[in-house]
């Protein structure tokens, strides 16, 4: 199947949200949308692209590897859409730091919060960007 000529830019925007909030029910509740009309639109993004986003791991969803690339570059063009959004608005367009932090998949994601609120707790918290997977995909992104 060709890639598309144009991307829907919602259809990535679900994703962004799926993935950023751990699934179709807290995603879907923030959008104000269905988890099945969800779910559809992320299926269509899907079709459009060619290949599985995500995979299911028990009872949650998990980011394929196409997936994760995918995500990589959402993060970057919603990430340039706030910059725009703050320099339309008169604020300061620098970008904040960045802070990129690997979790193992089977660490609590309280754990994970309680761990990284101090890092969040200054007057400028950094851009968060987490990762989640197994130690060893993670260690061979380091390099």
């Amino acid at each position: 199947m060709d890639a598309p000529s144009w991307l829907n830019y919602h259809h990535l925007f679900y994703l962004w949200n799926v993935a950023r909030h751990g699934g179709l029910g807290p995603a879907a509740e923030l959008l104000r949308l269905a988890p099945p009309t969800l779910s559809m639109q992320i299926h269509a993004l899907e079709e459009a692209l060619g290949a599985k986003l995500f995979e299911r791991q028990g009872r949650r969803l998990a980011l394929t590897e196409f997936g994760r690339m995918v995500y990589g570059h959402a993060e970057a063009i919603f990430s340039i859409g706030r910059e725009l959004m703050a320099a339309v608005q008169g604020r300061p367009a620098g970008r904040p730091p960045r802070f990129v932090v690997g979790v193992n998949e089977f660490l609590p994601k309280i754990a994970v919060h309680r761990f990284l609120a101090p890092a969040m707790a200054v007057d400028e918290p950094p851009y968060l960007l987490c990762r989640e997977d197994t130690p060893e995909r993670l260690l061979a992104a380091l390099v």
